[in-house]
């Protein structure tokens, strides 16, 4: 149960930051970056194992990956663009320092 709440939390935190980046540019992209890193390392201190904070990860770049490629109608969620690029750099950076943070 606990592996299915951190993959529901991390879908949720990817959604979240999918839709923050493109928001306010500079703000929106660090608000987004700074809560998919803090609901990592949260599931973390919450059931004390690496492995929940790894699972919420995945489940986040999948979000990400599935925002990233064209829809049916060619449309994009993450484009190619600075904030785009940003978040897909230094969101996938900040998950990896989240799971080598202590549990």
């Amino acid at each position: 149960m606990r592996m299915i709440y951190s993959a529901a939390l991390g879908l949720m935190a990817g959604i979240a930051a999918v839709l923050l980046h493109i928001f306010y540019p500079p703000i929106g992209l660090i608000i987004a970056i700074l809560g998919s890193a803090a609901t990592i390392w949260a599931i973390g201190r919450h059931y004390g194992s690496r492995i929940f904070k790894l699972t919420a990860s995945i489940a986040w770049a999948l979000i990400l990956w599935r925002a990233s490629s064209f829809g049916v109608g060619n449309e994009l969620l993450v484009q190619g663009n600075a904030e785009g690029s940003a978040l897909v750099f230094l969101g996938l950076l900040a998950l990896f320092i989240a799971i080598a943070l202590p549990a």
